[in-house]
């Protein structure tokens, strides 16, 4: 922890040949900007264990090459995520997500870790999750979802 604190500024959009953003275990607060998804050049993502509230900028369905995206323990809600074809690691746990899952996450086919407990999930589980034959790990804990678990998602370690 760097006790970096305030908000993490709209100019960050201008690092055009960022590759990497890990600013995890802060004082960052206010919204993630939609700067950060005119980066064409970034594959990693974490701001994990901040105070970033709001939702996900939709920006972030634009990053191409995207591969690891941890925005875990802030106060985050979700937002259009279903283009980021080259995700591998998408880890949500500990924010403000509600509502169902969305169905366009089963649009992830390269994604091997889905975390999503300790949020306020609520409905059923997406048979869309059953698209994701690369998936390793769902973690859905602590959420409000209502179906049984899905033979669709077979042999996954799931941790419900």
């Amino acid at each position: 922890m760097n006790q970096i604190s305030g908000t993490i500024p709209p100019q960050i959009g201008s690092l055009a040949r960022l590759h990497t953003l890990h600013i995890f275990d802060n004082h960052l607060n206010g919204s993630i900007p939609k700067e950060i998804g005119y980066l064409g050049s970034l594959s990693d993502i974490a701001l994990s264990t901040n105070f970033l509230k709001g939702f996900i900028p939709v920006s972030l369905g634009n990053l191409n090459i995207l591969s690891y995206l941890h925005l875990d323990e802030n106060l985050l809600n979700f937002c259009e995520l279903g283009n980021l074809k080259n995700l591998s690691d998408l880890v949500l746990f500990n924010n403000q997500l509600s509502g169902p899952i969305p169905s366009e996450l089963g649009n992830l086919k390269n994604l091997s870790d889905l975390v999503l407990f300790d949020n306020q999930l609520s409905g059923p589980i997406r048979s869309e999750l059953g698209n994701l034959i690369n998936l390793n790990d769902l973690v859905l804990f602590n959420n409000q979802l209502s179906d049984p678990i899905l033979s669709e998602l077979g042999n996954l370690a799931l941790f419900y």
